[in-house]
């Protein structure tokens, strides 16, 4: 079973797509299976230790979870170190430093969540230590688990204890549908979502002890292991996360099918036999191994490799995994869990921990730094090398409006103070333009700012709206004093998938006689393939920064189809409503052209990523509008 939730999980990550389609798009609930076998397998040790002796060891506990935890997950760790050296820029070298920390501290669970939620975060695929927030929610269930387990023994019957826990799971399991309701990627980090799952395995383990023959008919011990697997491989190839209201109800029958396969194993049953194959129980042993091993040698394959992985890339992607983690599994885990005595145990755990504490001293008080870098610089010339500096300068010109908050990307989320609460219009003369959406908005905020002579009777102001929190942040719009002065209105946000709803909530709200609306399409879109946005992908391809400006003829063939459907639909929803529609697509990809530019006469880049508009973009294409008269005069 752990070999079933290993290579699922694996395959989950490779992200192969076949027909349009994802292959075992719900390979992540491979997680889910280890959370049972885990509070399966733990539970009965904890049980059985306190029938002999009438005790549990806490101490012992963390000592076996010491040895069977940390040898591996630091070997990974170390030998992932020269390589984040080499590769990593800047920003993300010191989110990797901080996240091997975290994993150490086993907090990364909360660490990842705080990372990816914010605004523009680099792909999750990136990261080569996000995988270990499970190993995270696991060791945080074990230092509550065992002294309750404990505590529990001591005051109540066997019997009654599995009662309690059969409650303590159906809180939780209610508690994980109600966070996932209120916010779904919190509650996919948080452990007492994840917990109902833990102590689904426990109660199977108490079952075990209190009625090991309970169920096991010779017609269900025939028919559940087959329906069980059916289960967990349906849901692997049909279950998405985005959608899914999961860990909650939705991933109930993930868990009971886990449960059918523990509990109807059977010598006899076919099931059994097919997962007690020698090879599918080796994969099991190294499973964890594999599991710590695959992410990282997959993100930093997706980050040297320029454009889209093929199937080979995947190919040795999995050979490396798999070489790694048997060569781990003998060298390191084997002895370090079951032969090491604890003084030489405790001094490798040490010296092993030493390297990846001096890598974060060294990261984070920039030791050693200087050159690392220098060929990569040499081979962007005037251009900054990591995307995220260019991103949180993008922010620069709003947060220099005011001294009371810093405006980063946070901005894109959820509206400014300085925005609810200040008039930015300085003048009585001038046009009033006030800009609405999210990180889209700020960009043609920018375009604008930038060539604030070139529109000498207009006046700029931006408010964030947020599709996610929309309502609320319309009643702080109507409340701001930049909208009862503005005299136009642009919406301008990133349209996804819920646009015609959200389009036209907006306008609903906002249009009034004294104001002119327009809406602005979505920018072009760039997708090559691979972690790298199309600047960066060519550079690195063609390794001539003098050329840059040829694929700007290029360009086009990798524009994205659907964003430039959604644009015409967003166009018709306009004309509808008789307002005004203003193509971004058009300052960047101009008509007849057959160019789209993605870099400037200079050889800059326009982008930071596949949508969003550096400095140096945003200046260049607020000139075009000033130039084409793309922004008419109210």
């Amino acid at each position: 079973m752990r070999a079933i939730a290993v290579i699922s999980v694996m395959v989950y990550h490779l992200k192969i797509t076949m027909g349009g389609t994802t292959l075992l798009a719900g390979g992540f609930l491979g997680v889910d299976l280890f959370f049972v076998l885990s509070g399966f397998l733990i539970t009965g040790i904890l049980a059985d230790e306190y029938s002999r002796t009438s005790r549990i060891s806490i101490t012992q506990f963390y000592w076996r979870r010491a040895r069977r935890i940390l040898p591996p997950l630091l070997l990974v760790m170390v030998c992932s170190l020269p390589v984040a050296w080499i590769l990593l820029l800047p920003s993300e070298l010191e989110r990797f430093a901080l996240s091997q920390l975290s994993a150490l501290a086993f907090i990364s669970n909360g660490f990842w969540f705080f990372e990816l939620s914010e605004y523009g975060a680099q792909s999750g695929l990136l990261q080569p230590f996000l995988h270990t927030w499970s190993l995270a929610i696991e060791e945080q269930f074990y230092l509550v688990f065992p002294p309750l387990l404990f505590l529990l023994f001591r005051l109540l019957s066997f019997r009654t204890v599995f009662y309690v826990l059969v409650v303590l799971t159906i809180l939780s399991l209610i508690a994980a549908q109600a966070l996932t309701n209120v916010h779904s990627s919190l509650s996919f980090y948080f452990p007492t979502s994840r917990a109902w799952e833990l102590l689904a395995g426990s109660l199977l383990a108490f079952l075990g002890r209190m009625a090991p023959d309970a169920g096991r008919t010779p017609l269900l011990t025939r028919i559940v292991p087959p329906l069980s697997l059916a289960v967990l491989i349906w849901s692997f190839f049909h279950y998405q996360l985005v959608g899914m209201q999961h860990p909650g109800v939705e991933t109930i029958p993930v868990i009971l099918a886990t449960c059918g396969l523990i509990w109807f194993a059977a010598p006899g049953d076919v099931v059994t036999r097919v997962l007690s194959l020698g090879p599918v129980v080796y994969v099991g042993k190294l499973s964890y191994s594999l599991y710590l091993w695959h992410f990282p040698i997959f993100a930093f394959g997706r980050l040297i490799k320029v454009g889209a992985p093929t199937a080979l890339d995947m190919a040795v992607w999995v050979i490396l995994t798999f070489a790694c983690s048997i060569l781990g599994y003998y060298i390191v885990e084997k002895p370090f869990r079951f032969r090491l005595s604890p003084k030489p145990f405790a001094t490798a755990i040490a010296a092993a921990l030493a390297p990846v504490i001096l890598f974060y001293g060294a990261v984070h008080y920039e030791i050693g730094l200087g050159n690392r870098m220098q060929a990569l610089e040499a081979l962007y010339g005037e251009n900054e090398i990591d995307n995220t500096a260019l991103a949180k300068q993008s922010w620069s010109l709003l947060n220099g409006l005011t001294d009371d908050e810093e405006i980063e990307s946070w901005n894109a989320l959820r509206p400014s103070e300085y925005g609810k609460n200040d008039l930015w219009f300085e003048r009585d003369d001038s046009e009033k333009v006030l800009i609405l959406g999210d990180s889209l908005s700020k960009d043609l905020y920018n375009a604008f700012t930038l060539n604030g002579k070139r529109f000498p009777d207009m006046e700029f102001a931006r408010f964030n709206l947020h599709r996610k929190s929309l309502k609320q942040n319309l009643t702080d719009l109507l409340a701001s004093p930049n909208y009862e002065a503005a005299d136009t209105i642009i919406i301008a946000p990133r349209y996804y998938r819920e646009y015609r709803w959200m389009l036209e909530t907006i306008i609903a709200a906002v249009e009034a006689p004294d104001k002119r609306l327009l809406i602005a399409g979505n920018p072009t879109e760039f997708d090559v393939g691979g972690a790298q946005p199309i600047f960066d992908w060519y550079l690195m391809k063609t390794k001539d920064p003098k050329n840059m400006t040829d694929l700007n003829k290029l360009a086009p063939k990798f524009r994205r189809d659907k964003v430039m459907a959604r644009n015409e639909s967003v166009r018709e929803i306009a004309a509808e409503h008789d307002i005004p529609y203003l193509s971004r697509a058009d300052l960047m990809c101009i008509p007849g052209s057959g160019e789209c530019t993605v870099v400037t006469k200079d050889g800059l880049k326009v982008m930071y990523d596949d949508v969003h508009w550096t400095l140096q973009g945003a200046a260049l294409f607020g000139r075009r509008a000033a130039e084409t008269g793309w922004l008419p005069a109210g």
